[in-house]
């Protein structure tokens, strides 16, 4: 039998990981006493925000299809199967947000985990994609794919930018 994931349980685990990757940049904004690097990252904080709002439209806005299970689960094998795929996302994995942060010793390092997270998160929505049909939110996935493309792009610029000016410590 075939299994297949509806957009609302992929937006649920996509729920978790902006979270996390919320508290991921308030802790490192929390860390640093460089103004302007605390400001980045409670700038990074209030987006992922953004995304925790899109994620709430996006579930708000499927249809009934896309939030029906399409398999029989009574033992909750594909709820443990979709959490053990969210848990391997690199900011799900690691239990304590904190001390994923006091491992960044400098913004680039902060930059580089989050630019991992957010390939991770392209990898997890691609993969989810392919498992998803049509009826059950294919389409709003691409959404979700290209948001976080976006963010690579803006994370690699900013890393840019950081490593021009001299090692900035957190």
């Amino acid at each position: 039998m075939s299994i297949f994931f509806n957009a609302d349980e992929i937006f649920q685990m996509g729920l978790r990981i902006e979270v996390n990757g919320k508290e991921f940049y308030e802790t490192v904004a929390k860390k640093s006493s460089d103004g302007s690097v605390k400001q980045f990252f409670s700038d990074l904080a209030t987006w992922e925000s953004e995304h925790i709002r899109f994620f709430n439209r996006l579930r708000e806005g499927l249809s009934d299809s896309a939030k029906r299970g399409s398999t029989f689960d009574p033992g909750q094998e594909l709820l443990l199967y979709l959490q053990s795929t969210a848990d391997s996302h690199v900011f799900l994995k690691n239990q304590h947000i904190d001390e994923l942060a006091s491992r960044c010793q400098t913004v680039v390092d902060a930059l580089d985990l989050a630019m991992a997270f957010e390939k991770d998160s392209v990898v997890f929505y691609t993969m989810m994609k392919k498992v998803t049909p049509e009826e059950f939110g294919k389409k709003e996935i691409d959404g979700l794919i290209d948001e976080e493309l976006k963010h690579i792009a803006m994370l690699h610029q900013k890393k840019k930018e950081w490593e021009k000016r001299e090692k900035t410590i957190l």
